[in-house]
């Protein structure tokens, strides 16, 4: 954990403890808008709510200054601080109307700057909290109005059908409030909750058509290769058998053939196993590196001459490397598939060879002594392969012929504990 986690965690938890809400309310720029109007309805309420209750319901001027600003600022602490707010919202609007004098045709006990008040605290509060704090701030604050007018002595102040005519509007209009935003609050969350949903489905769908396609590549492979690989091997291994007169030299390259395509299908079924399960345990079949490479360099020497120059050395840690062995033995295996295929019969020189922030494998071989095999329409793929193993582990891959009709690779991978 860094330092800065470390810093920000003990101050999240205060805030947290201290009820204190990020300030983002909305995405975007609407989170900006809603700030602005709180921001200005909140001036205005400090303006109006101090003017009204020092001049029309004859609160001391102090009093209605410091009321009015405990209002203005719970509009503002709805949006990051819902109980902070809801508990200024009722200790400024409860004294508000205990110090108001019932004035004639006026609304009392509740004045009208209150009301409003109330009803943009009760928006922010629910919008920001659970139902059950703006719900227990309005029934609390009603009950608080209806306690005032009840105790007050309104004889020669405002007459009580207009005083219940104020407390049923005032109850009225901030039971509204805090209703629309509770509906507010669900809606949002329940567009949440499905924009979520929906996204899972998608994720899950393509999850799903991957594992169809990586389904019906196994199936393809399994039906086409693994079954020419069958056929192969059970033909070069039963050749001393089906032909009586089969030199000892040709029973042995036969043998050496079946060999060959054994090993194949061993890789082959690793593959199918993968694409068909990926949580399968053949996933943890043990892959061939470099230990497995001079047994490559053995059998391809039998074809043309191969000789090895250098060496890498290797920690624990690298020997240990999932992807350093299998990309160096894939390297090796197709450049030694390629000069057979398509320069039979010349020497190949591999030469390993490492330096402070790289190792490198260069693979040549001369020009063929024999015809190759015909290119395909596919030649190419295994590069192609090669090239996507290599980069992604941050490495280069260079192919170029030589002048003398032969063919360089140079493969070039950063140590691992650099990359």
């Amino acid at each position: 954990m860094s330092v800065d986690d470390a810093q920000a965690g003990p101050r999240s938890g205060l805030r947290r403890s201290l009820g204190i809400l990020p300030l983002r309310v909305a995405p975007g720029r609407a989170n900006l808008v809603i700030w602005a109007i709180a921001i200005m309805c909140a001036v205005a309420q400090l303006a109006v709510a101090a003017s009204l209750g020092a001049a029309l319901y004859r609160i001391p001027v102090a009093a209605a200054l410091i009321l009015s600003l405990l209002q203005a600022a719970a509009i503002v602490l709805s949006l990051f601080a819902p109980v902070w707010a809801t508990v200024f919202a009722v200790i400024a609007g409860n004294a508000l109307s205990g110090l108001a004098v019932a004035v004639p045709d006026q609304p009392w006990p509740v004045a009208a700057s209150t009301i409003v008040a109330y009803t943009l605290v009760w928006i922010g509060v629910a919008l920001r909290a659970r139902w059950w704090l703006p719900v227990g701030g309005w029934a609390f604050s009603v009950l608080s109005a209806i306690m005032v007018a009840v105790d007050a002595d309104t004889g020669t102040g405002a007459e009580p059908g207009l005083v219940v005519a104020d407390l049923i509007v005032f109850a009225a209009v901030t039971l509204g409030a805090a209703l629309l935003g509770i509906g507010i609050r669900n809606w949002s969350l329940l567009r949440a909750q499905l924009r979520a949903e929906r996204a899972a489905t998608a994720a899950e769908l393509a999850r799903r058509e991957a594992v169809q396609d990586k389904a019906r590549i196994a199936r393809e492979l399994h039906d086409v290769v693994a079954h020419g690989m069958s056929a192969i091997q059970v033909r070069a291994a039963s050749a001393r058998y089906r032909i009586p007169e089969l030199s000892a030299e040709a029973a042995a390259e036969f043998d050496e053939v079946a060999a060959t395509a054994r090993s194949a299908m061993r890789e082959m079924r690793v593959i199918l196993g993968v694409l068909r399960d990926e949580e399968s345990d053949v996933e943890r079949a043990p892959q061939p590196g470099l230990a497995d490479i001079p047994v490559l360099v053995a059998r391809a020497n039998e074809l043309a001459p191969v000789t090895e120059t250098g060496s890498w050395h290797l920690d624990d840690a690298e020997s240990e490397h999932p992807l350093l062995g299998l990309a160096a033995y894939r390297v090796v295996q197709e450049a030694l598939s390629n000069a057979a295929r398509h320069a039979p019969g010349a020497a190949t020189g591999i030469l390993w060879s490492e330096d402070g922030s790289a190792r490198e494998v260069r693979i040549r071989n001369g020009a063929p002594v024999r015809p190759g095999v015909p290119r395909t329409e596919s030649g190419g793929q295994g590069l192609r392969g090669m090239r996507e193993r290599i980069e992604a582990m941050g490495g280069t891959v260079e192919a170029t012929a030589s002048d003398e009709g032969g063919f360089e690779l140079r493969v070039r991978i950063p140590r691992q504990e650099q990359a």
